[in-house]
């Protein structure tokens, strides 16, 4: 795997189905331990970029209802900046902003591994 010069590079690995799956299935680890769940196909075929933010977005709404510490919990988790966060808070498509920033975050988790041990296909 190259190196990732660049955040935005990192939309050239959803190409990649192995990579998108990975991605779900680690998307789908970090929210379970918050008792937000996938559906069983969201671990074992990949969705679209498109889809995985409309799955993330329906779960942080979930989350959110619970309270804004659980959100900064889970955010925390996923290893969300809290200035990142913040920035967010004003944006009017807060929930979609986030889940896009959540998803790319977990893809960079992904690439991560992938790259630094054996974490392979």
């Amino acid at each position: 795997m190259e190196d990732l010069k660049s955040y935005a590079e990192l939309q050239n690995y959803f190409n990649n189905d192995a990579f998108v799956l990975k991605t779900q299935q680690q998307i789908s680890k970090d929210f379970a331990k918050f008792n937000l769940f996938f559906t069983d196909s969201f671990e074992t075929n990949p969705f679209s970029k498109e889809e995985i933010e409309t799955q993330i977005a329906n779960q942080l709404v979930d989350i959110m209802k619970q309270g804004e510490t659980r959100l900064l919990q889970l955010l925390y988790t996923i290893d969300v900046a809290e200035k990142d966060f913040l920035h967010l808070t004003t944006q009017p498509n807060f929930v979609q902003e986030l889940a896009h920033k959540v998803l790319y975050r977990e893809a960079y988790k992904v690439y991560l591994r992938m790259k630094f041990s054996s974490y392979t296909d």
